[in-house]
């Protein structure tokens, strides 16, 4: 699945005087809980690929534009302005179930994602220290602008049931969207730093203090 030079392109990291600490691992995992956790602790500025994945959708977008040209109906519902707006659950359905529209989607999304990653790391470029938070940052090949990586580990089980209860998920949409990403094992073998969160009490937070000196 994986070639040798992308698999080397996985041990590259940010060499700038600012330190960049990237936070991924599956979904459902604990990645904001721990980046906010960091926050409140430090005060670091947080840079989330997924708030800027959700800005793309905004109905007033370029890219809201073409996706609901290509889904139509089966993605559209109405905000209280009575304006057309992207139902997020049912676009995740789709493109759960297609890999095809899944990478369709991808290929409009990651650009502005990526735009949004420059322009913020600008803005906060005098700030010492910065958390990225970024779901896809193996996939999508994010390590060169991270200092080090840190990992948030946790049992597929406990992926299944934070999904379930979150999303309002039954098992075969939660499977679908932990098999979209890769597994955790081989991502954390490239992993600066492993956090496990696959306890339902607050140990992550004991393993925090421990790197940090929080």
């Amino acid at each position: 699945m994986i070639n040798k030079k992308l698999k080397n392109n996985f041990s590259l990291r940010w060499k700038g005087k600012q330190r960049r600490i990237g936070i991924t691992g599956g979904i459902a995992s604990g990645k904001t809980l721990v980046g906010n956790f960091l926050f409140e602790a430090k005060q670091w500025p947080i840079l989330d690929a997924d708030l800027y994945a959700h800005k793309a959708l905004k109905s007033d977008s370029q890219i809201a534009k073409k996706i609901l040209l290509r889904y139509g109906n089966k993605i559209l519902e109405k905000s209280k302005q009575n304006q057309p707006i992207i139902n997020r659950k049912a676009l995740a359905q789709i493109i759960f179930q297609n890999n095809l529209e899944k990478q369709w989607l991808e290929e409009i999304i990651h650009p502005f994602v990526n735009r949004q990653f420059d322009e913020e790391l600008e803005k906060f470029k005098s700030n010492s220290v910065i958390i990225l938070i970024i779901p896809l940052l193996f996939e999508k090949n994010y390590t060169k602008i991270c200092s080090e990586i840190m990992y948030i580990d946790c049992s597929r089980l406990k992926q299944l049931e934070r999904l379930k209860s979150r999303d309002k998920l039954n098992d075969n949409e939660a499977n679908q969207r932990i098999d979209a990403q890769w597994s955790n094992s081989f991502k954390k073998q490239f992993a600066d730093y492993i956090i496990n969160n696959s306890q339902d009490d607050e140990s992550w937070k004991e393993q925090l203090n421990t790197l940090f000196n929080l």
